[in-house]
């Protein structure tokens, strides 16, 4: 076949966007249809304007009822003003509202519907007495269920059955007539209700039908209402295209235009090249010149890539036999235990083994609906690559969020997504890899990267590539026979590698190879503090100063935990015998050290304890622990404390930024600095203003639901942003001048992450040199006087900028040895 015969067209790229507009409409259609089918149109888009814009009139026109209602009382109490005077009118409004909403575009019955808006109403009230009778139990109970279910009926029938169980709790049935008559005054008054104007609410209206020779009375939507909900979707179904992989160059970015870049034709709305919520600062960036910026995004924009075959038949081998293979999930899932036979409410064995039963039942369905989550990733990854493998360009339009990190706009199926996805993908051009260019020997310390071997010199490193050579070869060949690869860190990414190793040791030098290589930042995050405040401590830790071999800081972390857990161990402490039996891993401790410099906790620092002990149980290493939250908690506090002293310069950076943040937060004032590549960061946080009304059982909702901005800053969100977003831009900032400088190196692919960059292997030497140019580049400048000065800038009280903190004194790193570090990225 020519080549010209697989080159994408214009017609080509017309057809795609024309799906991705399809694909979106369907996805909204149908996810519109799922609510609706399940009486759930209340959260839909629609739903959730109409119930925000409902709460408020509604809740005004029922205490104006019950007001005047109870003005005319002169003997006997209304049926409907008795129960309806008990609960709040804001609690009335959102109940009333939810449930009409819920089936607002289908006719309905107005008898049953009312008797069925009284049961909500009824079920409110015995719920709010159980709650102030037994607090303690009903909160239990709530909680557990809140972990099971949403769904309403289940939950009141489970609370239901509790409180009858109460002895201090009475649950008293309302009869079918109480019920209709509470349901009825409030749908009448939603029908005849006004708005703060004077208006009526004109949401619903009562109207007649013809059922089997009867007319009866129904509720549906009104004319306004519906076409208010068919212009609502159609905007929906517009707004919400499923980007996907272009086949031929995108419309590259203007300098000093903040959109019309990415997709060709109409059938897309143009692209903003800022993401930001709301496109509150898109005045500010509108004609802001910044064309390092502009150059560096088309480069990496303007990259092809191409499916990798054999990848892909592996992936689809596996999801056709239904195989766990890679770190895929299985195609059926875990079987839920066995009812044990013992299983009793009335002896201590059988509440025992009930206890037991649910609790691991729990467990099943935990793991079940994660890898359905999982499993439906891979079929959407699996499902584009086929799509797209017949054509010889696939390209990736990017955007940056208000920090200028770029991101690829397609979902799924891109370079930024994860490892599986990632190994589908190689670079469209092709480049020959020989001895003398270096491109063999970055390929071998890829792949070594790539199984997990990259705490070694690099030549150790093409050394083990060598060494394992003929069970490399083996998986190249035969993966599914020999499933070796499989125990990488990467899998997909180590399985590519093994092709390309294999037919390069077949050819020989000249290979023509089409896989990015990477090279990856040490704790990138970390880094750049060490750089911002020349710390040579924590700089040799992360390797911004040369060494024989990588320093490791998330392994040296691992071994004082490990140290420490010993010792706990010897003391008979439980948990910490349980630890050393399963292991603390390097990857235990990488996350919580990787995100301390962006400001995370000891509380987020148990969450990734959480998430490490779950992506190993997905390669099979089964833990001891009965649930995972308590070992996590525990080891978290161990790791928090064994970070130490080492990381001054993280701490004292982001006391610095939080500091600077906090002052220019109390003048209500965005955060605004100007990155080292020219690129203008506006950090806003708007102080939210939200009123709460809480039901027991139709959920919370904020009135108006959607949030609505205050005047102010919020002060706590800004100042704890301040260090992450300051952080992040300047990442951003290094990849654009490295990119730009290899470009000048002649370095024309690439396929960067953020902290990760890649080109092919025959470049990567010119890659590491712009890395190292961009650092000392950028970090030369006083980056933190000048945040200061321009921080001040913006503040007009010459009071409130004394108050500043004064810039830390730097330490004695020298930036020149960035470029002898051959391990600062690699």
């Amino acid at each position: 076949m020519k080549i010209l015969e697989i080159m994408p067209t214009y017609k080509d790229q017309h057809l795609n966007e024309t799906m991705s507009k399809d694909l979106g409409k369907n996805r909204t259609n149908k996810r519109r249809i799922s609510h609706i089918e399940r009486g759930e149109e209340s959260v839909t888009s629609y739903g959730k304007v109409i119930v925000a814009n409902t709460i408020r009139p509604l809740a005004i026109a029922i205490a104006e009822w019950v007001e005047q209602g109870i003005k005319n009382v002169h003997s006997k109490t209304p049926i409907a003003l008795k129960y309806i005077s008990q609960v709040d009118p804001k609690i009335l409004a959102l109940i009333t509202a939810k449930h009409v909403i819920n089936t607002i575009t289908n006719t309905k019955n107005l008898t049953a519907t009312a008797i069925t808006l009284g049961g909500r109403v009824e079920t409110e009230i015995s719920l709010k007495n159980f709650k102030a009778l037994n607090p303690e139990l009903y909160e239990t109970v709530r909680r557990d269920l809140d972990k099971r279910s949403w769904n309403y009926n289940y939950k009141r029938r489970k609370l239901r059955e509790s409180a009858k169980r109460d002895e201090t709790m009475r649950w008293e049935e309302w009869s079918t007539t109480e019920r209709l008559h509470v349901g009825m005054e409030l749908i009448g008054l939603l029908v005849e209700g006004t708005t703060e104007r004077g208006t009526r609410i004109g949401l619903v209206e009562i109207g007649t039908e013809q059922q089997k020779h009867k007319t009866i009375k129904v509720i549906k939507q009104t004319e306004k209402t519906k076409q208010w909900i068919d212009n609502r979707n159609k905007f929906n179904e517009l707004l919400n295209p499923e980007y996907l992989p272009m086949v031929m160059p995108p419309k590259m970015v203007e300098d000093g235009k903040i959109s019309g870049h990415g997709y060709w034709t109409e059938e897309l709305p143009e692209l903003s090249l800022v993401k930001q919520k709301g496109k509150k600062f898109d005045q500010e960036i509108e004609g802001f010149s910044m064309p390092e910026v502009t150059k560096a995004v088309n480069l990496m924009q303007g990259t092809a890539y191409k499916i990798n075959r054999f990848v892909l038949g592996v992936m689809q081998h596996a999801w056709d036999k239904g195989k766990s293979i890679g770190g895929m999930p299985p195609i059926e899932n875990l079987p839920l235990p066995n009812k044990p036979h013992n299983i009793s409410e009335d002896t201590e064995e059988g509440k025992a083994a009930l206890k037991k039963f649910k609790k691991d039942s729990v467990i099943i369905h935990t793991e079940n609906n994660r890898m359905a989550s999982k499993r439906l990733l891979y079929a959407k990854i699996i499902w584009l690559a086929q799509k797209f493998v017949q054509y010889l360009t696939l390209y990736f339009p990017l955007q940056l969020d208000f920090r200028g990190r770029a991101y690829c706009v397609p979902a799924f199926l891109n370079y930024q997504s994860i490892g599986g996805a990632k190994a589908l993908l190689n670079f469209s051009e092709g480049k020959a890899i020989t001895k003398e260019n270096r491109g063999v020997f970055w390929l071998a310390v890829h792949g070594s990267n790539m199984w997990g071997n990259d705490k070694v010199s690099l030549e150790d490193r093409e050394k083990w590539a060598y060494d394992n050579l003929e069970w490399i070869k083996a998986c190249g060949t035969d993966p599914i026979g020999n499933r070796q690869w499989e125990d990488a860190d990467s899998p997909f990414q180590f399985l590519a590698f093994c092709d390309e190793w294999k037919r390069y040791n077949e050819t020989g030098d000249g290979f023509v190879s089409h896989l990015p290589v990477n090279v990856d930042g040490s704790c990138n995050g970390l880094q750049i503090y060490s750089l911002l405040l020349r710390d040579k401590v924590a700089g040799k830790l992360v390797n911004c100063i040369p060494s024989e071999t990588p320093q490791d800081i998330y392994q040296l972390v691992a071994d004082e935990v490990i140290k420490s857990l010993k010792v706990k161990a010897e003391e008979g402490d439980d948990l910490a015998k349980k630890w050393l039996q399963y292991g603390v891993k390097r990857s235990t401790c990488k996350r919580p050290i990787m995100t301390i410099c962006y400001g995370s906790t000891r509380y987020s620092c148990t969450d990734f304890v959480v998430e490490d002990l779950t992506k190993r149980k997905d390669k099979g290493e089964m833990h001891p622990f009965d649930d995972m939250f308590k070992p996590a908690t525990y080891l978290s506090k161990i790791i928090w404390s064994s970070i130490g002293e080492n990381l001054k310069s993280a701490r004292h950076g982001m006391d610095f930024l939080q500091g600077i943040a906090k002052v220019i937060a109390k003048t209500g004032q965005p955060i605004h600095w100007t990155t080292p590549v020219g690129f203008p960061v506006f950090q806003f946080y708007p102080e939210m203003k939200s009123r709460r009304v809480d039901a027991h059982l139709m959920g919370q909702v904020i009135q108006p639901v959607i949030k609505e901005e205050g005047e102010g800053t919020d002060k706590l969100r800004t100042r704890n942003a301040a260090a992450a977003n300051y952080v992040h831009s300047l990442d951003s900032a290094c990849m654009i001048r490295t990119v730009n400088i290899a470009k000048e190196k002649g370095i024309t692919n690439f396929c960067n992450v953020h902290d990760s960059f890649a080109t092919h292997a025959c470049d990567v030497d010119k890659l590491n040199e712009s890395i190292r140019e961009a650092f000392v580049e950028i970090f030369s400048e006083d980056l933190f006087g000048n945040l200061k000065k321009d921080a001040s800038l913006l503040v007009e009280d010459k009071e409130a900028v004394k108050k500043f903190p004064e810039v830390p004194e730097n330490g004695d790193l020298e930036l020149a040895l960035l470029h002898q570090s051959k391990f600062f990225f690699a």
